[in-house]
């Protein structure tokens, strides 16, 4: 029998993210390859350059066919990595938790669109049967695996470059009647600094600065740019605190949990009680979790078959 391979793909808008790999979501179609080019996805005459910006905000991600190019382009990571060019996958893939329901049903239309693909990613030529899609919950995902630590009452909130997902588990059981998906994201946060950092320190700062800043809590650039993006963003923490205590968090009696790239955003620049806080800081957490969960859903068919 032909070995089937589930991989875990977390569709990202700023990156994707696989179990191993991270990379820009950006997608721009040229007419041929450059030595400037990166990465880039060929499929049926077409060139795709991959992530050399990232994609925009849209609230459905079936609306063009940048994130199919993308899906290629991290399957095309993952073979590479296990020495293989052929291959027969289950894609393992997630959406923002309140828009599951909804959305997954088309989301998996769309990325088995063909049941069978041939491109090439750098040159290298792949031939990929797509046996099923599976779509779960992003941000659940992540931490699938070790519900059981999550003793009494948690929030987890998944912070991408989009949205951010939130989820209440207590005792190890997540509450299936709340959890919530909220325009809050990086970007989003970059987006609100751009007039207010111009008008701090009189001059435009690039998005990628502000980025790193934000990712890494400094970057060599002068003090007042740096005090200046700091102050914007504890500001805009505190717009995501005000936004969980009106779900019902209490710092008192719960544990908050972040994970996703605005896990580190929080950590930098959130005032929080760090002993009441948790920092998920694997990026591909949520690629991680939906091969897990994958694998559970695979163990479950096989018992009931017995």
């Amino acid at each position: 029998m032909e070995q089937v391979y589930r991989i875990g793909i977390d569709h990202g808008y700023g990156n994707i993210k696989t179990a191993h790999h991270i990379f820009q979501s950006g997608v721009v179609q040229k007419g041929s390859i450059t030595e400037l080019s990166g990465m880039v996805v060929e499929l049926e005459g077409k060139f795709y350059e991959i992530g050399s910006t990232h994609k925009e905000y849209q609230m459905d991600k079936v609306w063009d066919e940048d994130y199919y190019v993308l899906t290629l382009a991290a399957l095309a990571k993952e073979l590479q990595g296990r020495g293989l060019c052929n291959a027969s996958v289950i894609l393992a893939a997630g959406l923002p938790i309140k828009w599951l329901e909804e959305q997954a049903g088309a989301f998996r239309k769309y990325l088995m669109q063909k049941k069978e693909v041939v491109f090439k990613c750098n040159g290298t030529r792949y031939h990929v049967k797509i046996e099923d899609v599976e779509v779960y919950a992003q941000g659940f995902a992540a931490i699938a695996e070790n519900l059981r630590d999550y003793q009494g009452f948690n929030i987890v909130a998944d912070i991408g470059n989009g949205t951010m997902n939130v989820i209440f588990v207590v005792d190890g059981i997540p509450d299936s009647t709340r959890y919530y998906t909220e325009r809050f994201g990086v970007d989003c946060c970059v987006i609100e600094m751009r007039s207010e950092l111009t008008n701090k320190v009189h001059s435009v700062v690039d998005d990628l600065i502000v980025k790193k800043v934000l990712k890494d809590g400094t970057a060599e650039i002068g003090e007042k740019y740096l005090k200046a993006i700091g102050e914007c963003a504890t500001e805009y923490t505190e717009k995501i605190m005000r936004k969980l205590r009106e779900y019902g968090y209490n710092e008192e009696l719960a544990k908050l949990h972040f994970l996703g790239g605005g896990a580190m955003l929080m950590k930098h620049f959130g005032k929080l009680d760090k002993n009441r806080v948790r920092f998920i800081e694997d990026i591909n957490a949520n690629a991680k979790g939906y091969e897990y969960l994958s694998h559970q859903r695979r163990i479950r068919r096989k018992l009931r078959q017995k």
